[in-house]
């Protein structure tokens, strides 16, 4: 790229010498140099090409002199970066000049090597100032395209929420209905507040944001935003614990900022925490109220903390991918908490000696209190709503024996065939549907289903690429896949299958057909999965880790045998090294062997056992270095599995 230097110098030679001394970087087209015999006459220039990136300057011009043209410069073109070309005597006007913002200079008469150098170091800074620039207004075109478009999304949820209001109204309709319209309305309203915890985040940045002060009772105000996700805390029976002593009466705050900051506190706390309770305290100080949420949660990561309050950060970490979330809810407590002119602490346990577990946030937040009042004033919940806190979340045990019937994801982007493949197959199986590859890619992950049938030509992402991702993925990659398309070119069911699709099915098609491929797909698995398990549970002569041939289950098995002594092996840990959800790794290892993860971790120690009692280690010993506790409740399992002690079989 071509770098526009400017030379402002009353001296005619100058311009000769320049051209001279820089020939080389003018012929390969690198500089390109203009000329100025005054300030006044460089800003003409300066108005002419804006580009300019370099200015070399002398200091002593007529009509306008190299000091006025550098503060004039700072105005008009900030990125310039100008280069003091004067006399060394003239020192103190050189220290004016560095002062007054001028990138460096240098003396003359002009060492030119060392005035290369300089000009290069300044291409450089001037460059770097020319991509910040860039990427800030890229940035801030983004940012006003996310708003206007989030202020838009708020029309069309409205006139989702009314409706679906009015119909919850109607006193005959039918529970089923009732509880769809239900989870309808609740999504609605959570995304509603989403979009409006966004458009919130937007305004505190641009400073738009007003205080709205209100009369009110303040503790009372904060009991009763509590006393609203007590169901959420009954359904993971969680307990939920509010305590104050600040002093009751009616105090000067803003409601509907602290509403924002204790929803969103609340949120996290029980989203987060599984066993324990959330426990929150309000204080006075002298100056300001104290508010201290405490969960036991399972903790933020020591290197993780100090980023929890940036926009959009979410911890990447398989603790946390199964909870999910946005990474803006933290941000705006953060944003509203510093707009009310309060501060913000976190801390942070894991697994800590003292027995210490879950996030502590205390926010202190000026409040003032009013003396003219004899009875403290309620102040309504703003906006907080029993659809808006978070649904039952089934325990892994429970969401698998509701029900085995295999699962199938059905991704395309027609509405009305999708509809009739659903309609098809929920007779006989369990059916989820998407309406895009990357829908379907989000709901596998999610759902993990036995078969997926899906759409090859699609908006977002295509069947080819749905594939890809699938495949790539340690918790998807054993999901059988049928590619469903209307091309019938050879080429095109070559690339599918060779993607790893396992059938290949052209519109338009029978359903007949369809039933027969998913049903041979489901009995291939079926053998597959009792190869697996006969292969962990018979003692032949080769290792379950040598006999398995999935890549997955040879990982899982390498795992617990690097732990194979170590009798606190969990599927928690086990879900960490395999960078998955413990829900993901019970629904993976269950569809591919049909055992728990509990239960497989047991199998493959039994396994082992049988290895070692051969070797000729005694049933103690044995016991002790697959992972048991005590020989005698050993002995117990391998009776209840084998049908034998381990001393008949060491005899047999």
């Amino acid at each position: 790229m071509k770098t526009k230097i400017l030379l402002v110098d009353d001296e005619d030679d100058l311009e000769v010498l320049f051209k001279q001394i820089f020939r080389r970087q003018i012929q390969a087209n690198q500089y390109e140099f203009m000329y100025a015999r005054d300030g006044q006459e460089a800003l003409a220039v300066i108005e002419q090409f804006p580009d300019i990136d370099v200015v070399l300057s002398d200091i002593h011009m007529p009509v306008m002199d190299g000091l006025t043209l550098l503060a004039k410069l700072s105005e008009t073109n900030p990125i310039i970066r100008t280069v003091m070309v004067t006399a060394y005597g003239d020192m103190s006007n050189i220290r004016t000049a560095m002062n007054r913002g001028a990138f460096d200079f240098v003396t003359k008469p002009v060492d030119f090597k060392d005035l290369e150098v300089t000009i290069e170091k300044t291409i450089r800074y001037v460059n770097q100032l020319r991509e910040t620039a860039e990427l800030k207004a890229v940035d801030e075109m983004k940012t006003r395209f996310f708003a206007n478009i989030t202020h838009e999304l708020r029309t069309p949820l409205s006139l989702i929420i009314s409706p679906v209001d009015k119909l919850l109204e109607t006193t005959d309709l039918p529970v089923s209905y009732q509880q769809q319209l239900s989870t309808v309305r609740r999504n609605a309203r959570q995304l509603l507040r989403l979009i409006n915890q966004l458009l919130d985040i937007n305004k505190l940045e641009a400073q738009q944001m007003d205080l709205v002060t209100e009369v009110g009772d303040l503790p009372g105000f904060v009991a009763q935003i509590v006393d609203l996700f007590r169901p959420s805390t009954d359904i993971k029976q969680l307990n939920l614990a509010f305590t104050t002593d600040m002093p009751p009466g009616n105090y000067l705050f803003d409601a509907g900022k602290w509403e924002k900051i204790l929803y969103n506190l609340l949120s996290n706390a029980i989203k987060f925490t599984e066993t324990g309770g959330i426990t929150i305290r309000l204080s006075q100080t002298p100056t300001a109220a104290r508010l201290a949420v405490a969960d036991t949660g399972i903790g933020i990561p020591p290197d993780k903390l100090p980023h929890i309050f940036n926009r959009f950060y979410q911890v990447d970490n398989s603790r946390i991918r199964t909870y999910e979330g946005t990474g803006i809810g933290l941000a705006l407590v953060h944003e509203l908490t510093l707009r009310l002119g309060g501060t913000i602490t976190v801390q942070s346990y894991l697994n800590e000696p003292t027995g210490l577990q879950g996030t502590h946030f205390v926010l202190e937040i000026p409040v003032q209190r009013v003396n003219n009042y004899k009875e403290a004033q309620p102040v309504v919940t703003p906006t907080t709503s029993m659809d808006l806190l978070l649904p039952a979340k089934a325990t892994v045990a429970e969401s698998q024996s509701v029900d085995t019937t295999p699962l199938i994801l059905v991704v395309e982007d027609n509405a009305e065939l999708r509809e009739f493949m659903i309609a098809e197959l929920a007779t006989t199986f369990r059916v989820r549907s998407a309406a895009n590859g990357y829908e379907g890619w989000v709901l596998a992950k999610e759902e993990l289903p036995d078969i997926i049938i899906s759409d090859l030509m699609m908006p977002r992402m295509d069947g080819y690429a749905l594939i890809e991702q699938l495949k790539a993925d340690p918790a998807t990659d054993h999901i059988a896949i049928i590619l469903l398309t209307a091309s019938l070119e050879q080429d095109s069911r070559l690339k599918g299958l060779s993607y790893g699709a396992d059938e290949y099915l052209t519109k338009p098609f029978h359903v007949g057909e369809l039933r027969l491929r998913l049903r041979n797909l489901l009995n291939r698995q079926q053998k597959l999965r009792e190869q697996y398990r006969q292969q962990l549970a018979q003692p032949e002569p080769s290792t379950p880790l040598e006999a398995v041939q999935d890549q997955f289950l040879r990982r899982l098995y390498s795992l617990v045998e690097q732990r194979l002594d170590d009798s606190s092996l969990s599927v928690e840990w086990l879900a960490d090294q395999l960078a998955m959800s413990r829900k993901t790794l019970y629904t993976k290892v269950n569809s591919l062997i049909q055992l728990s993860p509990n239960e497989l971790i047991r199998q493959y120690r039994l396994r082992k056992a049988i290895d070692l009692l051969r070797a000729g280690h005694n049933a103690s010993e044995t016991a002790y270095m697959v992972g048991f506790e005590s020989p005698s409740y050993f002995t117990k399992v391998f009776r209840e599995f084998y049908q034998q002690t381990p001393t008949d079989y060491l005899k047999t």
